[in-house]
C-alpha cells in the first residue's frame, strides 16, 4: 500500500501505529539537532520530525515541493 493515512489525519489514537504518508514538502526547518518537515497532500499537512543523524544527512538533499514517501512508526507523548 502506498499510504495508510492522509496528511492531517493523524491524531493521538495513532500513537505507536505503523503509518505511511506521501506528499509534497511544503517547508523544511533545520534546528541543528532536529529537522522538521511539513508534508502536505490534498487533505492537509503533517509535521515530520527527523532526529536520526543518518536520516538528517539524507534529508539535507530535499527541497520544498519534493515529493516524498514516509514509512515509519508514529510516536508521541506516552
Amino acid at each position: 500500500m502506498y499510504r495508510t493515512k492522509n496528511c492531517g489525519e493523524l491524531n493521538i489514537k495513532n500513537v505507536e501505529e505503523q503509518v505511511e504518508l506521501a506528499g509534497w514538502i511544503q517547508k523544511i526547518r533545520n534546528l541543528g539537532g532536529m529537522i522538521f518537515i511539513d508534508l502536505r497532500d490534498e487533505f492537509g499537512i503533517t509535521q515530520i520530525v527527523i532526529n536520526d543523524e543518518k536520516m538528517q544527512e539524507e534529508a539535507k538533499e530535499l527541497n520544498t515541493e519534493s515529493c516524498i514517501h514516509i514509512s515509519r512508526r508514529s510516536c508521541g507523548k506516552k
